[in-house]
């Protein structure tokens, strides 16, 4: 789940289910869950995460979470029903393209701002 690239290579190919196993250390619980969960919202899949040390959860493509287990405060079982399908995404379709045209529109209207300030004074 730190790769970006890799996981829009699940994106792309419509992946509905992503199980991932992970051992983690306490120092970045839950935060790499939660990096997860918007993984799974990015490219459009549904995720079953099971992290050692860590938050597990299960979420669908939304980012709805069906389960939740804190290993430290919870019980031994995550039960969880999660949907078989997921979607096409506009981020797993253009990849990169999107945030750069984003960054690209907000230098243009700063510029145009700028430009109008110089004018009118």
């Amino acid at each position: 789940m730190d790769f970006p690239g890799f996981l829009l290579q699940a994106g792309r190919k419509h992946a509905d289910l992503m199980i991932v196993p992970e051992n983690e250390y306490p120092e970045i619980d839950p935060i790499h869950s939660r990096m997860a969960l918007y993984r799974a919202v990015e490219n459009g899949f549904n995720l079953l995460l099971h992290a050692s040390q860590s938050l597990s959860l299960a979420c669908d493509y939304q980012g709805r979470v069906y389960g939740i287990m804190d290993h430290y405060h919870a019980s031994d079982v995550l039960v969880a029903q999660l949907p078989t399908k997921g979607v096409t995404t506009l981020y797993s379709r253009g990849g990169y393209s999107f945030p750069w045209i984003n960054i690209v529109a907000l230098g243009v209207l700063v510029a145009v701002s700028l430009r109008r300030r110089l004018r009118s004074a």
